[in-house]
């Protein structure tokens, strides 16, 4: 007896495949829908929202997949292009004093007056193309955290810092700066982490010897009483670690968070501290304790990448599928007292 032709295996197996995906997509179909609570919404954009801004009246998210502008009172989404190319990677978004957008992506730091666009990328003086945090600081110099240094221009000036000026990282992923105008610059990129504090003169490092729950630092918040919130992590260790000044003390998934991995920090309008997880959604902090908020709960993803109130006062929350979108009366309601 003759074998059977090579190629009838291989098409049994796409047959099953097909098969499958076919099965997949009824169950998909047929599953009961998670219903939302009322004064929430989930708006899909291109994938995951990193990146959070109010600029012109509309809100702009960016993510890996590219930057769009969304109409508060329609949620309608609109692609934003660069030179007819759409952006990439998009990792950070700024609103400088000069009423001028910036966008931190694959190809470099884009600048938008509001007609036109220009991009500062390695040919220009950056040291890498990529850039993962954005800041301006009160003297109105802008900071670039890349993967290859930290830099600074003001005006006509660009100074590069490095490990070799003091940094704890040549990675720099996140950047704040304190109401005693200290720049902080923390790495959550690469495994080695990092958490670096200049005072205009020098750079001072901290790790965890020095205070730090996890070396990898992810965010930076400074809250209404002047303490210092760090979510730190990878995988599934890590958590919050706060500094008032004097003394280090940590928040984990023990002490109510969500997840021990920490992805943002968000203080709102009426003084709520909100703490998002990588995977495990997200903590808000009430009286009673840490209410944590799932897609069980409403949310479009578990991982929380961004937060934004806007001036109605509705919380836009930036995930790995999307916004959530809670509104002004909603948060109302559980200030006072309705969880």
């Amino acid at each position: 007896m003759s074998a059977p032709p090579r190629w009838k295996p291989l098409a049994q197996f796409a047959l099953g495949v097909l098969v499958i995906a076919a099965l997949s997509a009824i169950a998909w179909t047929l599953r009961p829908r998670r219903e939302i609570p009322p004064g929430w919404q989930i708006i899909r954009t291109s994938g995951d929202v990193m990146g959070l801004v109010y600029y012109q009246d509309a809100v702009w998210a960016g993510g890996q997949n590219g930057l769009v502008r969304i109409a508060p009172e329609t949620s309608a989404v609109e692609t934003v292009q660069l030179e007819n190319r759409r952006f990439l990677f998009v990792s950070s978004l700024l609103v400088t004093s000069d009423d001028a957008l910036w966008v931190g992506h694959l190809r470099g730091a884009s600048r938008f007056d509001g007609t036109t666009w220009e991009t500062w990328d390695a040919a220009g003086g950056l040291p890498a193309d990529r850039v993962h945090a954005l800041l301006q600081t009160r003297d109105g110099a802008l900071w670039v955290g890349t993967e290859h240094g930290l830099v600074r221009r003001q005006a006509e000036r660009v100074t590069l810092f490095t490990r070799d000026d003091g940094l704890a990282s040549d990675t720099v992923s996140v950047l704040f700066e304190d109401s005693r105008g200290i720049l902080w610059a923390g790495n959550g990129v690469t495994t080695e982490g990092g958490l670096s504090a200049w005072d205009g003169a020098t750079w001072r490092t901290y790790d965890t010897t020095t205070g730090l729950v996890h070396p990898m630092v992810n965010a930076i918040l400074e809250d209404r009483e002047g303490v210092l919130w760090f979510g730190t992590g990878f995988a599934a260790r890590g958590g919050v670690s706060l500094y008032d000044g004097a003394q280090w003390t940590a928040l984990t998934r023990e002490d109510g968070l969500a997840g021990d991995k920490v992805r943002s920090l968000f203080q709102d309008a009426a003084g709520v501290m909100w703490v998002g997880s990588e995977y495990d959604g997200i903590a808000r902090a009430t009286e009673q304790g840490w209410q944590v908020l799932d897609m069980r709960s409403g949310l479009s993803g578990m991982e929380i990448k961004a937060l934004l109130q806007t001036p109605e006062g509705d919380l836009w929350l930036g995930t790995e599928r999307g916004i959530t979108r809670i509104s002004a009366v909603v948060l109302a309601a559980w200030e006072n007292g309705a969880e």
